[in-house]
């Protein structure tokens, strides 16, 4: 393996320990002075009313309908400061919770009051070191990760042979150092205990050997009977140069096998659509960084997309007022998304209706557009005023920034939809500028209606071996595709002459139907290659051996080959050298080696092809669509934030992240707007029967501003029944049960009908109230230019334009007392940049050693997260504008923690850090109370305890492992920082801007969180510290934090902007 130099932080830190302490609050006593409980709840509540946050600073913002309406439960569950039973000890839990918190997360082991120091234990001397390896510094490793048959780069981390941290590859076009909530989590699947291990046949285990000896009997078989048309194959698409070369020469070893690919989250519509109007397969890769003007038509492009880390940056880098004019964004969705939230303009429709309005933006914007808009006539059905005079100025916009525009379909609009939006690009003149067509990087999704007709093959008894490499097809697939059906030995007469291979990480609900079954080795245990979105090619090196006997997925396919065996190394190694040609040959070793090194092939970003719209096609293309039947409610299912569609439902991490939207936790929900919840008699926890297509199900229903009206809305990827996914198992419910073929995405005609019980779920945004007080501000670009009234009281307020009203009852720390090296730690987050994607959350998680506590624990409000996300509504709650951010500790300088804790727990740094010693500790929790941000975490319980072999391998050894009674928090990730410093000794220097980071500053997409030394003015976060935008939270107390929030900037078109609201009047000023 190669490496990258030596350039990640960190610090070699001692294990400390604490004593174990339990909570000296006793149960609550009978009210002994009930009057004054009373009182309390009634000046608490009188204040709430009485100081609303509008009233002082012009705008409403709310966490949630709740806080809002002021209803009477929501004041009562939270008017103590922490959430009621945050203090109590557990209720005891089920088999199943013991197992899911035992499994692939930090294991949540049981309440002891013992002391868990370890063993003394005897040392052995390294005696063999290798030459690359200096014990306590880590190596870097260039790798790649595939999802959906597109590549991201990676640069892990690895201590001692282990990867213990993964980052996006700087040198990566579309990574560019950043990595999303998936890349992070990628490195606790492979250390997930409940991984397959056994290579069987039936029940009965076997080795390779016996299976590559099946396999070649079956090929020579084949080969000479039928040339191989009884075989198929059901894989994921494939974008590895070296997979599908090895699968092209299968072809034509069994000409008459057949390849059938199928994925979930691919975008098989936009191929489709790409085919039909440039004549070829091809795909779009979009560069935002050279739009004005974005429109997205139901396109979460910012989560959803392959190349979305690279969306990312380019639509962060045009919010910011420093680099230029800002883009404007408008979004036309049924659901509120992460691209919806920081739409300038966002349209709530139905996804039905999305047709309708791409085909009026058609006809709007004229040219080669409008002839596809006229085939749409009569389908699309009638836009409301209101919506029209939305496309119109959305297609004004437009055709004023021909050229310097994108318009994007999403992935689950139909091909109609697609196609629509290419014209459109094509007559606007950004074919070339802002949309660039390049080859598609991996073949065609078969579709469902193929995967339809290889079923009906099946049960008419026309295939006899069916091998599948696709992630669990039987559980992802509609449930009318009929795959487990014909898999079933119960219900499909012909399935005894049926042979199925299956190759998987997990035993899962395809796996119980395998008569092969072959653990694949995850990605970072083998070589590989891939492409990304844009054509890059990545060599992707393992990091370690296989922990549990996995086969790679190449070395399986080469099987069929039927050719000696070659490791996987030697099959990407060999695809590689051969593309040169002989004169490639000569120096292949040098190119190979820095092929690895850097992780990317040079130069095999793919070129642009020139291609002329073929409007006729694509017009019959979007007449011959028929639009779904209007019902009484929509439904529509979506990817999960953090599941997706269920291959990351048994990663923990992921799991206890909060959807950014909902803030929910471990399991899904039936998410409704506030009017159709109010129209069909439901609340809030209740649970209703859910019926569409005669299926019905059983959901748990959250109501959710800015849902369409008359829609619901359920995430797929939950419900899980596979044999050892413990984690995963029985959480959620599994929409997949309700999706039909022939409308997989969204259909009219659900019946949703409440029915007895109730539900909690585990929510991390209602656990403080805003108190009246401005967290998360937003205005227009021209409010800052031109403040009103209402926006320079604001601007003075959170500034600290003035000393009237701040409270300084804390004393300056002395730093003149204590060494200094010249570093003033500071950091400032852009809300204009933050989407809430989670990725910060996550890395943070991964980089700290942060346990998973399960969704109890959470539900009491003893989430451990460093870091979270909070999310605020502002305006009607039907329809309301979203801001995201990002909290922490905020390293305040006057700390009211520090002057609290008995023991000097937690101190102040001659730097400006606010540090926890874990080894003083004793957990009385008294700096959490005074904590006015509430980023402090109580290890309630040994959450790390009961950990196994390989999870204990996940650990990052720079940060010590918490124990119970410990309290901990953000650090301003100090061992990065300790790692650095030594560098920075030794060769007599200062530490330099571009060396340091953070792990949630490292891997944020959109560079939104920026670190460094306040002491150099020429350091970015310094020039944000002192931007006009910046502010401090809660400054007003007088705590001077080392985290600067920046104001989130809006971009509105002055011809949508409407009249202000009446909420924001002065006689309604005091209703909340």
């Amino acid at each position: 393996m190669n490496t990258k130099p030596d350039s990640a932080p960190a610090q070699e830190t001692p294990s400390s320990f604490a004593l174990p302490v339990v909570s000296g609050r006793n149960e609550a006593a009978p009210h002994a002075h009930a009057h004054d409980d009373v009182v309390g709840e009634a000046l608490e509540h009188a204040s709430t009313r009485a100081v609303p946050a509008e009233g002082a600073y012009g705008k409403t913002y709310w966490l949630g309908l709740e806080e809002k309406l002021a209803t009477p439960e929501f004041l009562e569950e939270t008017r103590p400061e922490f959430p009621v039973g945050a203090d109590l000890p557990p209720t005891g839990f089920a088999r199943r919770e013991f197992m899911q918190l035992m499994g692939a997360s930090l294991a949540l082991a049981g309440a002891t009051a013992c002391s868990t120091r370890p063993q003394d234990e005897r040392m052995v001397a390294y005696t063999k070191t290798p030459p690359e390896v200096t014990p306590g510094n880590p190596l870097h490793y260039a790798s790649g990760m595939t999802l959906g048959g597109h590549t991201s780069g990676l640069l892990i981390t690895a201590r001692e042979g282990r990867p213990v941290k993964i980052e996006g590859n700087p040198q990566h076009p579309i990574n560019q150092g950043a990595a999303g909530v998936f890349e992070q989590a990628f490195l606790l699947s492979l250390y997930d205990p409940q991984r397959a291990r056994v290579l069987r046949q039936g029940n009965n285990p076997r080795s390779l050997r016996v299976l590559a000896e099946d396999i070649s009997a079956l090929v020579s078989q084949r080969a000479a009977a039928d040339g191989g048309s009884r075989l198929r194959f059901l894989t994921e698409p494939i974008s590895s140069p070296t997979l599908r070369d090895v699968t092209g020469r299968i072809q034509k070893k069994l000409p008459n096998a057949r390849f059938h690919t199928f994925s979930s989250i691919t975008d098989s519509a936009a191929a489709q659509a790409n085919r039909a109007l440039f004549g070829q397969p091809v795909q779009a890769v979009y560069d935002l960084s050279r739009a004005d003007v974005i429109v997205s038509l139901d396109a979460d492009f910012l989560e959803s997309r392959p190349e979305n880390l690279a969306l990312n940056r380019q639509f962060a880098d045009r919010r910011d007022p420093k680099n230029g004019e800002l883009n404007r964004l408008y979004v036309a969705e049924s659901r509120m998304s992460i691209t919806g939230g920081m739409a300038d303009h966002r349209k709530r429709v139905k996804s039905a209706e999305v047709f309708g309005i791409a085909a009026a933006l058609a006809q709007a914007v004229g040219g080669p557009a409008a002839s596809l808009g006229a085939a749409a006539s009569g389908k699309a059905g009638s836009l409301s005023p209101e919506t029209q005079s939305w496309v119109q100025a959305v297609a004004q916009d437009l055709r004023s920034k021909a050229g310097r525009s994108v318009v994007l379909a999403g992935e689950r609009q139909p091909a109609a939809v697609h196609a629509l939006a290419q014209a459109i690009n094509a007559a606007l003149g950004n074919v070339g500028t802002t949309v660039k067509l390049v080859p598609a990087a991996a073949p065609e999704s078969s579709g469902l209606s193929e995967i339809s007709a290889l079923v009906a093959d099946i049960k008419a008894g026309k295939v006899d071996t069916l091998v599948i490499t696709a992630v669990n097809p039987v559980y992802a697939l509609p449930v009318d595709a009929g795959l487990a059906e014909v898999l079933d030995p119960k219900q499909n007469a012909n399935r005894k002459a049926l042979s199925v291979l299956y190759a998987g990480h997990y035993e899962d609900e395809t796996s119980k139907f395998a008569d092969w079954f072959v653990p694949l080795a995850h990605q970072l245990e083998t070589w590989s290659d891939g492409r990304a979105a844009d054509g890059t090619v990545s060599i992707a090196q393992p990091l370690i051996q296989p922990l549990f006997n996995g086969v790679p997925e190449t070395e399986l396919f080469a099987l069929f080959l039927d050719e000696p065996f070659r490791p996987a190394y030697q099959l990407v190694r060999d695809y590689w050298s051969a593309q040169g040609g002989e004169a490639g040959r000569a120096d292949f070793e040098t190119r190979w080696e820095t092929w690895v090194s850097e992780g990317i092939v040079p130069n095999s970003v793919a070129s642009a092809l020139t291609a002329t719209p073929d409007t006729g096609a694509a017009s019959q293309l979007v007449a011959a669509y028929q639009p779904p039947a209007a019902g009484e409610l929509e439904i529509n299912f979506v990817h999960d934030y953090r599941v997706l569609d269920g291959r990351f439902a048994n990663n923990a991490w992921l799991q206890e992240t909060p959807d950014p939207i909902t803030k929910i936790v471990w399991e899904n929900a039936a998410i409704l707007s506030p009017a159709t919840a109010k129209r069909l008699g439901l609340e809030n926890n209740h649970v209703a029967e859910l019926e569409y297509g005669g299926r019905k199900l059983q959901v748990p229903v959250t109501i959710l501003p800015g849902n369409a009206d008359d829609t619901v809305t359920v995430a797929l990827g939950y419900g899980r029944t596979g044999l050892h996914e413990v984690v995963a198992k029985d959480i959620g419910f599994n929409a997949n049960l309700l999706r039909s073929v022939n409308a997989p995405w969204f259909d009219g005609g659900a019946k949703l009908t409440k029915v007895r019980g109730s539900h909690k779920f585990a929510r991390t945004q209602y656990h403080w109230r805003m108190e009246g007080r401005p967290l998360a501000l937003d205005m227009s670009v021209s409010e800052l230019a031109h403040p009103s009234k209402e926006t320079e009281h604001t601007l003075e307020r959170v500034q600290a334009r003035h000393e009237l009203g701040k409270q300084n009852n804390l004393p300056d720390f002395d730093y003149a007392k204590t060494p200094q090296e010249g570093y003033k730690w500071g950091m400032s987050i852009d809300l204009s940049r933050c989407t809430g994607c989670n990725a910060c959350v996550v890395a943070c998680q991964a980089e700290n050693n942060i346990p998973v506590v399960g969704k109890e624990q959470v539900g009491r409000g003893r989430e451990m997260n460093w870091l979270r996300i909070d999310r605020y509504f502002q305006g009607d709650e039907n329809d309301p504008a979203m801001v995201m951010q990002p909290v922490a500790c905020v390293h305040c300088e006057k700390a009211p923690c520090e002057y609290v804790c008995p023991v000097n727990a937690t101190v102040h740094s001659d730097e400006g850090l606010n540090d926890m010693v874990y080894n003083r500790c004793i957990g009385t929790r008294y700096c959490s109370n005074n904590c006015p941000y509430k980023v402090r975490r109580f290890n309630y319980l040994h959450y790390t305890q009961g950990k196994t072999p390989t999870e204990k391998m996940l650990m990052n050894p720079d940060v010590t492992v918490r124990n119970r009674g410990v309290m901990e928090k953000c650090t301003y990730c100090v061992q990065r920082i300790e790692r650095v410093r030594i560098n920075a000794r030794v060769e007599k220097r200062l530490i330099q801007e571009k060396e340091l980071q953070t792990a949630c500053q490292q891997t944020c997409p959109t560079q939104a969180i920026a670190f460094g030394s306040l002491a150099d003015p020429a350091q970015r976060v310094t020039q944000l510290h002192e931007d006009e935008r910046a502010y401090r939270l809660l400054h007003e107390l007088g705590t001077r934090p080392r985290t600067a929030h920046l104001i989130r900037l809006r971009n509105p078109n002055p011809a949508l902007v409407p009249a202000a609201p009446a909420e924001a009047a002065p006689a309604h000023e005091g209703g909340h």
